[in-house]
């Protein structure tokens, strides 16, 4: 049984929720000093909310936000018996949410990235060298509910320069006792694998709202005119 767990503030709720409409196991993730007229519209559409409290320590570009707040959404629908979840950043807008379950039904773990060598380098904090479009893969994540889980069971207790994605993938290797690499072998040796390109062939449009460069079309060709890997 799949679910949605959409998790963040509700500034663009009036934006985003009509493309929640009839799709069962929807709820949003968000918190208690939310503004009550985006709690009644989010309700409004039948779609759940749950309301926390945020932590008090926010993390690396708000990290800590994020984990809570999908952690708190995926044990909601786990306990409804939801056992495949799709995680969707609250100011993302996709055009069509139906077909895009579908096509991720029943992956381990798939993440919204295409990796590409010679991109761009980037050194973080936890040992490894990116090869990739940078794309934020924190954003939308498909999986076993268990699988989604292990991403996000985790909160930083200091600020380092690590980026969202880099700690999100760490925590499910680290909760999954294996070995942590972010390439592409590694995520492909373990059942991950990426979904970019399927969107991009089934004209299923990802727009973040509050970004310039706001869809993957875009946003790939901002990064690159070469071809892409086919994975």
């Amino acid at each position: 049984m799949q679910g949605i767990v959409i998790q963040g503030p509700t500034i663009y709720c009036d934006k985003i929720v009509d493309t929640y409409k009839d799709i069962p196991n929807v709820v949003f993730s968000t918190w208690t000093d939310e503004p009550q007229e985006n709690i009644d519209l989010i309700k409004s559409k039948g779609i759940e909310v749950i309301q926390s409290e945020k932590p008090s320590f926010c993390g690396p570009l708000n990290v800590n936000l994020q984990a809570l707040s999908t952690y708190t959404g995926i044990k909601y629908l786990e306990n409804k018996g939801v056992t495949e979840v799709l995680k969707v950043r609250n100011d993302y807008h996709i055009s069509d949410i139906k077909l895009l379950l579908d096509l991720l039904k029943g992956r381990s773990l798939s993440f919204l990235a295409i990796c590409k060598p010679q991109v761009r380098e980037l050194y973080y904090e936890l040992g490894y060298i990116h090869d990739s479009f940078d794309f934020p893969i924190d954003h939308v994540i498909y999986g076993k509910i268990k699988n989604v889980e292990k991403c996000f069971n985790f909160q930083m207790e200091e600020m380092l320069p690590i980026p969202p994605e880099a700690l999100i993938a760490y925590s499910y290797f680290s909760n999954s006792d294996l070995e942590f690499k972010l390439d592409y072998r590694t995520f492909m040796d373990n059942g991950i694998s990426f979904f970019m390109n399927e969107c991009l062939e089934n004209e299923i449009q990802m727009t973040l709202l509050k970004e310039k460069y706001n869809d993957i079309k875009n946003m790939i060709k901002f990064h690159s005119d070469s071809e892409l890997y086919d994975y």
